[in-house]
């Protein structure tokens, strides 16, 4: 995949840009700003030296090569396996131990704090007694086969999609925006219950809910020892690292898959941009992302990035009226013509979260659901009355790789038919992945554009 890489200089720090499958991460030097290395990271695991899916001898003559001063810390940042800022002996020994898979061995996590500013956190090895907060962090979570290792959770809604989550586990009665005091509560009593052994392993947050983890609750977690494990998972690529580093971290068959999870959507993603590398950036398909059916996404949300990453333009960077007005992650529209100035744009997709399990008559059902959805009073069509062949609903359920595969189509219907989206999603119907155990193409509505309501309604 190409890497395409921005480094910033601000007078007061330096920071590093480190790249996490397509997706951005950053990695603070020190106060001084002496370290000023750029990781292009896909494991997000301290030892992964050599920045690829796995820690393994690969990676320890790297840290051997360092101590010997044939290659150099500020190379290879990944290479200080303790995060202790120097790179001897004891990285040596803690990454055999990481390389062996040895039970009870600390590992040392990249990933982002509650500002977004990237943080290394602490997890016993392997991963177990999680709870993961968002629909876009417990996903990637249970596409690791991780489910098993759930013993909270805040919300739950989901029947099939989210059936792998452990039987035990308990519902701390959150929901899906919000951690009420009563469900931190719960969450901070389940860390002594008894019935876990050696309390939580970590809670594991989608960057896109942190506001949830307030000052005060990050208090709780420090004071109680539990990490917090957080990326921008809703962004298709970052998932894809999400689900390799819990599969990495839980171990077993769950790192097995987290690898199978990953390379096959590295190799989707190098697909699409193989194919599109002769595209002008004139001619790419522009498009505009949309969620809870009537909500505008503004630049900066996760859905833009993942449609970029899927090889389109985001209007927003070609509309300079449209960028000013939609800032937010997202907007719902105020009325039916808020879209009305923008008809040039080439695409809209409108990310809608879709259980699967379904019957052909549920899935006939929910097109329409979705295609005619009442918003107080008034049709989804109303809004999109403009735009209807340009209007696609994609299921933000399924794993990152599918997503963007159905992006793609969408954008450049020629290139990648339906038929080779669908393909994907049977590819990781076939891999093994809990949450799509037992479904077929004829059991998840992954895909509705004006064609498919028109089927459905003849």
């Amino acid at each position: 995949m190409e890497k395409k890489m921005t480094t910033m200089i601000a007078a007061v720090a330096v920071v590093a840009v480190v790249l996490v499958a397509g997706a951005f991460v950053i990695l603070n030097n020190d106060d001084d700003g002496t370290k000023n290395a750029a990781i292009a990271s896909q494991l997000q695991i301290r030892g992964n030296a050599n920045d690829d899916y796995t820690i393994d001898g690969k990676d320890l003559d790297i840290v051997n090569d360092v101590i010997a001063g044939t290659k150099t810390l500020a190379e290879y940042p990944l290479a200080d396996v303790n995060n202790d800022g120097v790179v001897n002996d004891a990285d040596v020994s803690l990454l055999k131990d990481l390389i062996d898979r040895k039970d009870g061995t600390t590992a040392y996590v990249v990933c982002l704090d509650r500002n977004g500013k990237s943080t290394t956190v602490q997890v016993t090895y392997p991963l177990r007694n999680v709870v993961p907060y968002g629909t876009n962090m417990q996903l990637p979570t249970l596409y690791a086969n991780g489910g098993q290792y759930v013993v909270g959770y805040f919300v739950s809604s989901y029947t099939t999609a989210e059936a792998s989550i452990s039987s035990t586990a308990k519902d701390l009665k959150g929901s899906q925006r919000n951690i009420s005091d009563t469900a931190w509560s719960n969450f901070t009593a389940l860390d002594a219950d008894p019935s876990i052994s050696g309390g939580l392993g970590a809670i594991l947050v989608d960057y896109s809910g942190i506001t949830q983890i307030t000052e005060k609750r990050m208090g709780d977690l420090n004071a109680a020892g539990i990490p917090m494990i957080c990326y921008e998972s809703a962004d298709a690529t970052a998932e894809i690292t999400t689900v390799l580093t819990l599969g990495f971290l839980f171990g077993g068959e769950c790192e097995t898959m987290g690898v199978k999870y990953a390379q096959t959507a590295w190799n989707l993603i190098k697909e699409i941009n193989d194919k599109l590398k002769d595209v002008k950036d004139e001619d790419k398909t522009s498009y505009i992302c949309c969620t809870m059916y009537i909500s505008i996404c503004g630049a900066s949300s996760s859905f833009n990035t993942s449609a970029t990453t899927a090889g389109g333009v985001a209007y927003a960077s070609l509309n300079s009226d449209f960028n000013s007005t939609y800032t937010k992650n997202s907007t719902k529209m105020t009325s039916v013509e808020a879209l009305s100035k923008f008809t040039d744009v080439d695409v809209i997709i409108n990310n809608r979260s879709m259980d699967w399990g379904l019957t052909a008559e549920e899935i006939k059902d929910l097109v329409i659901d979705t295609w005619d959805h009442d918003n107080s009073g008034k049709s989804s069509t109303e809004y999109f009355a403009k735009f209807l062949d340009k209007l696609v609903y994609i299921d933000n359920l399924l794993p990152g790789a599918v997503k963007l595969a159905y992006m793609a189509h969408a954008m450049y219907e020629d290139t990648f038919s339906r038929e080779w989206a669908d393909g994907v999603l049977q590819d990781y119907i076939d891999m093994g992945t809990l949450p799509l155990r037992g479904q077929t193409l004829d059991t998840v509505l992954a895909y509705i554009d004006l064609s498919t309501y028109n089927a459905v309604t003849a």
